[in-house]
């Protein structure tokens, strides 16, 4: 302890820029996640323990360990070189995926009547690889300072947390929701059948993604930079096709809940059955069901009110789910309000 604080001291700015940073970050990105969990919401106490196991307990007692003594096996067996180039590519996609899956096992046994689909696997996954990446952003940026031997702390900083913030979007929320994703298909749960063989591809393409990542520099680094911000483009566009195949296959029981639950409230008149299509039909039926509903609705409507509407109902499904298709306080309050911002024009 005595030979730490004079570092903290000296090294003020740098903490103080690290975590202001990345915690900023953090609010938006779970405020992102938590408007992207467009089904049944993930609890709060759910996705907070999940952030929390995610950047502190996966990266302390396993990733950290784990990757210095995996490096240092290479360096003895394959030399320094080797290690230096390779070493992050060869060691990360085994040693952080595992952490981080390690505990979004214990998630699933500790909450299987929430944890039950493929989508919550994606949702909880997400908020563990988010807390990973949130830890891994504020050392990077410590680092970055101590490496300029602490001058210009808070530029230094923010100048890294920017890159990282600018090329994140195949990082860790990414990598955790697929293999968490890929788990749920191996392992199975009440909800969606095992399928293995689904469930290990999803496992590989985030290891494989999250391995020619770290290894962008070693494998092109010889033909320049412009060569690495290519390659980082293509990981990239390929992340974000995987992340959206892996949710239009999770989606699918989800919306067939999502469908089962709404569908008496169409006979009941509280929503029409474009709009039934536009928030649990599949991405074909809801493209056109959204453009049905926006471009029919009376003369002197917005858009806007048509859109409000298509968010209360999935507001109203919610309510359904936790009151088990019977009525509730929350639930006549959702029918409430539909009726209230059908009766707005703007």
């Amino acid at each position: 302890m005595t030979l730490s604080l004079p570092t903290a001291e000296i090294f003020a700015d740098a903490n103080t820029a690290a975590i202001v940073s990345s915690g900023l970050f953090a609010v938006v990105f779970l405020l992102f996640l938590h408007s992207f969990d467009r089904y049944e919401k993930t609890p709060g106490r759910l996705a907070l323990t999940a952030f929390v196991a995610g950047g502190f307990a996966a990266p302390w007692a396993f990733a950290l360990p784990g990757n210095a003594a995996l490096m240092d096996l290479y360096g003895k067996f394959f030399g320094q070189t080797f290690a230096e180039d390779w070493q992050a590519g060869l060691t990360a996609p085994f040693v952080e995926e595992t952490s981080k899956a390690v505990f979004f096992v214990l998630l699933l046994g500790l909450a299987p009547v929430v944890i039950r689909t493929v989508y919550d696997g994606l949702m909880v996954g997400a908020y563990i690889g988010l807390g990973f990446q949130i830890l891994e952003d504020v050392l990077y940026g410590q680092n970055s300072a101590m490496s300029h031997f602490g001058t210009d702390q808070t530029s230094t900083v923010l100048e890294t947390f920017a890159v990282r913030a600018i090329t994140g979007i195949p990082s860790h929320a990414l990598y955790t929701a697929l293999f968490s994703a890929g788990l749920v298909y191996v392992i199975g749960t009440v909800a969606p059948p095992r399928r293995v063989g689904r469930g290990l591809v999803l496992i590989a393409t985030a290891m494989l993604l999250h391995g020619l990542w770290d290894s962008a520099a070693a494998l092109v680094g010889p033909l320049g930079a412009a060569a690495v911000s290519a390659m980082m483009l293509g990981l990239t566009v390929a992340a974000l096709v995987a992340l959206m195949l892996a949710i239009r296959l999770g989606g699918t029981r989800e919306r067939g809940y999502l469908r089962a639950i709404l569908q008496p409230e169409v006979v009941d008149g509280t929503i029409t059955p474009a709009e039934l299509d536009a928030v649990a039909g599949d991405r074909r039926q809801r493209r056109h069901a959204r453009r049905t509903a926006l471009w029919s609705r009376p003369k002197g409507v917005s858009r806007r009110r048509e859109k409000h509407v298509m968010t209360a109902t999935l507001d109203l499904a919610h309510d359904l789910a936790a009151a088990g298709g019977g009525e509730s306080r929350q639930v006549a309050h959702s029918r409430t309000e539909i009726a209230r911002l059908r009766a707005r024009r703007h």
